[in-house]
């Protein structure tokens, strides 16, 4: 290791230490949360009673495929969603409710006690100021501190996250996708929040710069303790990053427990579905199953299982009625109306014929 090279790695864990001292981690409670977006056309049900809980220092993944509510999710719980959207529920910070907070209130809960990892860093920073200012501006909107001070911060933090502070001088478009990312990093945590929130922070990005990406983030939450969620479509990430998952489809909870347990032995057709769809690098080659169709209209969703029609296993029961998150297992649920059945349903969800079923089902066979 070079001399410049292992200081900034000491300088990188005195500020690791710095933090661990300075972040509480916070508890975060949804509980029963919609949020929905007006249309000409009706309200299109985003994410539609939504339900779960992060402990202080937990890692939490949340997964499901694009228009599943994920991102949706994430903005009504930071109340950056449009005025017209409707939200209702409660959304309890420490046993606060987000959504209750007057504008003041919000101003000082953002970025302090909860910040935001963007999907697109690019369209997050403002092309036409350097870097190190909106760093700068961040921190002085948020307590009484000098010019030169907050730069400081920012030049630690850059180094936290493996960027050289001369870069603070740059514009946005003078960085790598990858640099660009690390300086989202940067800024989510300038202010020591206790929750941090990573909404597909490495969309656009090589495999290469991906592993690094992430390979940041779980280090610091390692060492800083910070509760953390990590947003994704890719269970992959979710399996090598996070202890705990929900999965999401179609704007509901479908399935969530110990990233562990809910990986080997998954309740839900949808969660199982899922697990074909990624490579087991410990089972050899194998043929990877798609799930057919798509996700129901959320403007006028079934009434049922909203997997339904997808599914293999569905009966006039899934389709006629709702079935109820309900406990499977230790810190395991799943909304499926034959989990106690789950054991067999998983064998045949290996078989490529039991998916092509529904394909012909469905029309697209």
């Amino acid at each position: 290791m070079t001399r410049q090279a292992a200081g900034q790695a000491t300088r990188g864990t005195g500020l690791i230490g710095q933090l661990r001292q300075q972040a509480r981690p916070v508890e975060l409670a949804v509980d029963r949360l919609r949020a929905y977006y007006a249309t000409e056309s009706g309200y299109v049900r985003a994410v539609d009673d939504v339900s779960f809980e992060v402990r202080p220092g937990d890692y939490l993944g949340i997964v499901g495929e694009s228009g599943c509510g994920k991102t949706t999710l994430v903005k009504a719980i930071f109340r950056l969603l449009p005025d017209d959207a409707f939200v209702e529920g409660e959304v309890r910070l420490d046993g606060r409710n987000v959504l209750a907070m007057t504008p003041i209130e919000l101003r000082r809960t953002r970025w302090t006690r909860m910040s935001l990892i963007t999907q697109s860093a690019m369209n997050s920073l403002d092309p036409v100021y350097r870097v190190g200012d909106q760093i700068v501006e961040a921190i002085r909107a948020h307590g009484e501190v000098s010019h030169d001070e907050a730069w400081q911060r920012a030049v630690e933090m850059f180094d936290l996250v493996g960027l050289v502070p001369e870069r603070l001088e740059n514009y946005p478009h003078q960085f790598s996708g990858g640099m660009r990312q690390r300086a989202i990093i940067a800024l989510s945590l300038v202010l020591q929040p206790g929750l941090i929130i990573a909404d597909e922070p490495t969309t656009a990005l090589d495999v290469i710069t991906q592993d690094q990406i992430l390979g940041r983030i779980r280090r610091i939450h390692e060492a800083v303790s910070a509760s953390m969620i990590f947003v994704t479509h890719d269970i992959s990430v979710i399996a090598e990053t996070c202890d705990a998952m929900v999965v999401m489809y179609a704007g509901k909870i479908v399935e969530c427990g110990p990233t562990v347990g809910v990986l080997r032995e998954p309740c839900h057709p949808y969660t199982m579905g899922l697990r074909n769809a990624f490579p087991n690098i410990k089972g050899g080659i194998g043929r990877l199953i798609a799930i057919p169709g798509s996700p129901p209209s959320l403007i006028d969703p079934p009434r049922g299982c909203r997997f339904a029609e997808r599914c293999p296993f569905a009966t006039d029961r899934c389709r006629d009625g709702e079935p109820p998150l309900q406990s499977v297992g230790t810190g395991h649920s799943a909304a499926c109306h034959y989990a106690d059945q789950a054991a067999g349903l998983r064998e045949r969800a290996k078989e490529k014929s039991t998916w092509d079923e529904v394909a012909v089902r469905i029309g697209l066979a």
